[in-house]
Order: C-alpha cells, then structure tokens, then sequence
C-alpha cells in the first residue's frame, strides 16, 4: 500500500513539473526517439541517442539509520550524447516526518566515440550543502557487446572541501578514489536490468563507517519502459556495514517522465 501510495504521488508530482516547466518556457521538447537507460548517464551504448528531456523523482530508505529520502532532478541530454543534470535531495526523517534540503548536485558529461563500440566519456558532478561542497571528475570506458548487451568501467575522484568525522570520530577530508563497473542488458523491449559494483579506496587517514578505508557497494537496478514518457525504476543495494556493524541495504523506487 505504501509503495502503491508513493508511486502514485511521484506521477502526480512529475506531471505537475513537466506543466509548469512548459508553461514557464514555452518551448516543446523533441520527440524522444530513444531510450536513455541512464544511472551513470554515461553508459548510453545500448540505444542510438536523441535529443530528451526529463523530470525524475525518486524515494530511497536506508536500512540499519533507517533513512529516508526523496531526490528529485530535471536533465537533458543532446543528439550527441553530451548531457546535463541538476538534481536535489531531502531528508525526510526515519518518520516522514520533515522534508530538510540535504544537498544540491550538478552533473555534466561528454561522450568521445573511438568506434563502433568502444566510447570514453568524461564528465564531472559536484554536491552542495551546509557545510561544503564535493566536487568528483570522472572518466568511463564504455563497450557494447551487443544489440542488447554492454558494459563500462569508470573511475571517479571524490573530492570533499571540508572535513567530518570518521570512524573514530577524527576530523579529516573523506576524499576517496572511486571504481565502478557496469553491466547492462536489455532483457525485453521494455525491461533493462544493471548491476553495478562499486569499490571505494579513501586517500586520507580517513576510516569509513565500517572501520576500513575501503568499501563496496554494489547495486542491481530494473527498469521498465511503461510508454514513451514513464519509465519506473527499483533499486537494491548493499552499503557495507556501519559504525555498529549492521549491514546497511539501500531500496530505492523512482519514475522518470520523459517530456515530448
């Protein structure tokens, strides 16, 4: 019922974007002719690319902190590939209970064709809150194996421009090397499926949440081509452990409207 409930408001929510967006602008986006999968937004091998735009919502709990969140985010992307992102997150309390800014993001990328199936694409995001910001370059190697199936590796460098806590309470920049890899398939017509393991390598004296400087934290994510505007998503991932060593699983449920 709960899901059943948030999906219904985040359509709701995205359809009143998309018509204040357009009666602010004026302007009609292209026909998509494509889908873009994105999640990175980078790995786009599987499908030709043209010109769209889109609102996204997405809402995330965090198991163990028993977190929730909500993020929305308007991007476009370019019949070349290059694309942009503008996105915000809120914590909304482990009761729903508040709705509180937690950062802003920002994502740009570029993508490089080498041939026929190889592309490297770099590009870059930066995080603004309250106490600073983070700013992480990044570059992907992308290979299409098939009509249906590809595949990327990126490394990316987080960069904090202030300190936190770690583990043991010591002040100190949680900069960290980042590696992922991405696998995606496209099962149907309308189903694509990605796994995503992430390997994180901290460069300061900086402990993580579980004791260590390095971490993973790898993902699968489905998602589903409902019509050529809605596009549902779902998401499961594992955290590694926290600071009381309980395993932290992220879920996270989303819909993207793709404006015409």
């Amino acid at each position: 019922m709960f899901f059943a409930f948030l999906m219904t408001t985040l359509i709701s929510f995205s359809r009143l974007c998309y018509r204040e967006l357009y009666r602010l602008t004026g302007i009609k986006m292209k026909k998509l002719h494509a889908l873009i999968i994105g999640l990175p937004l980078s790995c786009l091998t599987l499908n030709a690319i043209a010109a769209a735009t889109w609102v996204d919502n997405r809402y995330a709990h965090t198991t163990a902190s028993e977190k929730n969140q909500y993020k929305i985010g308007l991007g476009h992307i370019f019949d070349n590939g290059a694309g942009v992102l503008a996105s915000a997150m809120y914590d909304l309390g482990q009761d729903f209970d508040q709705m509180k800014s937690s950062f802003q993001e920002f994502e740009g990328w570029y993508p490089i064709p080498l041939n026929a199936r190889w592309s490297l694409t770099p590009g870059g995001l930066t995080d603004i809150d309250s106490n600073g910001t983070k700013l992480a370059p990044y570059v992907s190697l992308d290979y299409k194996i098939s009509k249906t199936i590809s595949f990327s590796s990126r490394y990316r460098y987080n960069h904090m421009t202030h300190k936190e806590p770690d583990y043991n309470g010591k002040m100190d920049y949680n900069d960290s090397h980042q590696f992922d890899l991405f696998l995606n398939y496209q099962a149907t017509d309308k189903l694509w499926l990605q796994l995503n393991p992430e390997f994180f390598v901290n460069t300061n004296d900086f402990n993580a949440a579980n004791g260590q400087k390095t971490h993973w934290e790898p993902s699968i994510v489905a998602r589903y081509r409902m019509d050529k505007h809605w596009m549902p998503y779902a998401e499961v991932a594992w955290l590694d452990q926290d600071q009381n060593h309980d395993n932290q699983v992220r879920f996270r449920l989303g819909i993207r409207y793709y404006l015409d």
